[in-house]
């Protein structure tokens, strides 16, 4: 009887998401021993280290918008979403500030087949805002992080696609101390770099920003590349 209205109470609540034996000991104190239960006749999936999940048929952006737990879409991940995924990718980046979770959502998204890359943070060092039922990077900081990475044509293609609501205030502030892997070039510097590129090829001042040049040659040719591929599908 206990255990009959503990699983319905246990799917009402966390159908489609990661929970762990604490999250549920409010609903019952014998929550573990249940759950063992529930794992062992197949009603319940035991995923990582005192991690559960409710078998339910999903594909990977369900999963992200049911799962309760807190998380961050990051990157080129977050420009996928700002950027009416210009680039497709099967790898999904994510922030989350809990080292437990990492484990099990990283094991858990193995056993789906999905590819995640989970960056774990005692704070999300990222700007964020949450749309619908999901926590994203903003468009800004997901610029300045994807530039920062060498993923020019994710960034540019942010930059295109939100240019009406980017505060370039804020994305000044948030690149202009931060620098490109490997190199000592400002990442700020090669959005400015790369605005000029798009206002030329467009023929219009669509970014105010003063005329920057590159003098990394191999940063300045991607950076034209992947200029030159956002204005093909303009």
């Amino acid at each position: 009887m206990y255990l009959e209205s503990f699983k319905t109470t246990l799917k009402q609540k966390l159908s489609g998401s990661l929970f762990s034996v604490s999250d549920v000991k409010q609903i019952n104190r014998r929550a573990k021993e249940y759950l063992h239960r529930l794992s062992k006749s197949g009603e319940v999936q035991r995923i990582h280290q005192g991690w559960y999940y409710i078998p339910k048929k999903q594909d990977v952006w369900e999963f992200l918008a049911k799962d309760k737990n807190f998380k961050v879409l990051i990157k080129q991940t977050a420009a996928s979403i700002w950027n009416y995924d210009f680039i497709h990718r099967n790898i999904y980046r994510l922030a989350v500030e809990d080292q437990s979770y990492k484990n099990a959502v990283e094991k858990f998204a193995k056993d789906m087949g999905w590819f995640f890359e989970v960056e774990y943070h005692k704070k999300i060092p990222y700007e964020y805002s949450k749309v619908d039922e999901l926590f994203i990077e903003s468009p800004e900081s997901c610029i300045a992080s994807c530039i920062s990475e060498w993923a020019f044509t994710d960034a540019f293609a942010t930059l295109y696609y939100k240019r009406s609501e980017i505060d370039f205030n804020k994305l000044r502030q948030l690149s202009r101390w931060r620098r490109i892997s490997r190199t000592h070039l400002r990442v700020w510097t090669a959005i400015k770099y790369g605005c000029k590129l798009l206002n030329e090829q467009l023929g219009e001042s669509m970014f105010e920003v003063r005329v920057s040049n590159l003098r990394q040659n191999d940063v300045k040719e991607l950076i034209g590349e992947a200029v030159e591929a956002v204005i093909e599908f303009v």
